[in-house]
């Protein structure tokens, strides 16, 4: 069963993340689960679709559904997206796509939650989603298959515990077990930088917390603001021992089909961000 989070207190725990802040696969490039049903779902219109390539090549805006930007994100990655206790999708990026549809005259439309590590697949594949936002980072592997807008965000990763666990650093976690989401950067990390740790992957953040609380994991890596909400507002018996600096970066996933979707998301980011609009939501989100 997926938990449904409150944001309550998400911004205070949040300044010292902000300036660090991307999830989820390897190093940043150079260009800049089973799951519950979402607010605003809505069925693609395959017809859309099936003109895409004409659309791109005439360099016309494609949509699944006209006049909606239809979303796949895996709504469990607090404070950036998840499903609240009336099963609606909130977060600093679903506000930050709320605020971007809104700039480009387009109905917000969030898909029900999606396996995060089946999103840029699906993104590739067209005819489901016009984009994904859900915490992911830019890497030259995810750029062979879509394409991605500017950057939204910068972030570092995360590492947690339990409080009675004895282990304090990153280098007691060599060897032991250590739990990541499917797909993220979280889990890249820590399969390449824990010498001799068994790296189990689980679909959802929240079936990687409970894995720590129930011992068949003795740390957990992810992104730090995602860690440091899940440990203030549901896990308060862990504790964050650590912040590895990655430098990784947030962006949009958009088909390399359409490219005139992906140019015009990247004038909503700048005008947002030059508006303030973008600051505004950084400062409810993260208190910064």
């Amino acid at each position: 069963m997926k938990k449904k989070l409150s944001m309550l207190a998400a911004g205070a725990l949040m300044v010292a993340a902000l300036g660090m802040f991307g999830c989820s696969s390897g190093d940043p490039a150079t260009q800049p689960a089973d799951n519950n049903s979402s607010a605003n779902s809505t069925a693609p219109d395959n017809s859309a679709a099936a003109n895409n390539d004409d659309a791109a090549v005439g360099g016309e805006i494609v949509l699944v559904n006209d006049g909606k930007l239809t979303i796949a994100a895996s709504l469990d990655f607090p404070p950036f997206e998840n499903l609240n206790t009336d099963g609606e999708a909130e977060g600093f990026e679903v506000d930050l796509m709320k605020a971007i549809c809104d700039e480009m005259g387009l109905e917000c439309n969030y898909l029900p939650s999606t396996k995060f590590d089946t999103i840029v697949p699906l993104i590739s594949a067209g005819g489901k989603a016009d984009v994904g936002v859900s915490g992911f980072t830019v890497t030259p592997e995810r750029a062979k298959e879509i394409d991605f807008t500017d950057v939204i965000m910068d972030i570092n990763q995360g590492v947690a515990v339990m409080k009675d666990s004895g282990i304090t650093s990153v280098d007691q976690l060599e060897g032991k077990k250590i739990g990541a989401q499917s797909g993220t950067t979280g889990y890249e990390w820590a399969l390449e930088n824990v010498e001799g740790a068994e790296v189990l992957a689980f679909d959802e953040m929240t079936g990687v917390f409970a894995a720590l609380q129930s011992g068949q994991v003795d740390a957990v890596a992810a992104d730090l603001p995602v860690v440091q909400y899940y440990v203030l507002n549901a896990y308060q018996d862990a504790e964050v021992i650590a912040e590895v600096p990655t430098g990784e970066q947030y962006a949009i996933v958009v088909s390399k089909d359409n490219p005139a979707l992906t140019k015009a998301l990247n004038e909503a980011i700048a005008k947002l961000k030059a508006d303030g609009t973008y600051d505004q939501l950084t400062q409810k989100w993260f208190g910064a």
